[in-house]
């Protein structure tokens, strides 16, 4: 579990950026932020299930999850075995997450992944800095995901857009691997007033990403790119 204290108030809510905006659509617009995810993720909407929204919840401290904690959350910590043999500790900090209940099996849990931005910049790290034994399992882990997607073998992933790959090597470990049906939706908020970015520069931005991951051209499944307005952090204090 990780809260990230520096850009948090002393309730956990976040002062600005994309850490705001999702606190927002989870906890006071989540029918509007469920809405939006089934109609960027039509395969999803297709089969009529509930989502129930895991992280970040208010009750608590708007915490974001990572490793077995996140699996827990969304009621699949059976998985933590199978998630280690995948991925060293320390793995990625979803900034939300839903539990999946499909209406056909009600016993079978899915999962959606959530990355959210305020701004192009965000999409960009310092690439993996991994210990060497980790770097090990993390190359062999993007390797597999990026034959999943159709991508060369030689395209870096372990660079600045590192932190996308690691985000898709996930989705591919909950479909590939666990057999848990999953989704990946990249949330864009629009016009964040300390940030402002319009659709028309978050899609010239998202192509140039795409292009740089290998990814143009491709429909990468189970994944989507999602569009929000920015909201005001009074919302959160209603």
């Amino acid at each position: 579990m990780t809260t990230k204290n520096t850009r948090v108030d002393d309730t956990g809510r976040a002062f600005a950026g994309s850490q705001l905006q999702i606190q927002i659509y989870v906890n006071r617009r989540s029918e509007d932020l469920t809405r939006e995810v089934f109609a960027g993720l039509p395969d999803l909407a297709l089969l009529h299930p509930h989502l129930n929204w895991a992280s970040p919840l208010e009750k608590d401290r708007f915490s974001e999850y990572q490793d077995t904690a996140f699996l827990k959350a969304c009621g699949l910590e059976h998985l933590s075995a199978e998630l280690k043999a995948f991925w060293p500790r320390g793995g990625p900090v979803w900034d939300a997450l839903a539990s999946i209940e499909l209406q056909k099996d009600k016993d079978k849990k899915g999962i959606l992944l959530v990355e959210a931005k305020s701004y192009p910049g965000e999409i960009y790290g310092i690439g993996c800095k991994a210990t060497p034994k980790s770097r090990k399992k993390i190359e062999d882990a993007l390797d597999r995901t990026k034959k999943w997607c159709g991508v060369p073998a030689n395209t870096d992933w372990t660079g600045p857009l590192y932190q996308s790959a690691n985000r898709m090597a996930h989705l591919y470990f909950f479909r590939k691997i666990a057999g848990v049906p999953a989704w990946l939706a990249n949330i864009n908020f629009l016009n964040d007033q300390h940030s402002p970015t319009d659709c028309d520069a978050w899609h010239k931005q998202l192509k140039k990403v795409k292009a740089e991951l290998g990814i143009s051209g491709k429909r990468i499944p189970y994944t989507a790119d999602i569009f929000l307005k920015a909201r005001n952090r009074s919302e959160l204090s209603v």
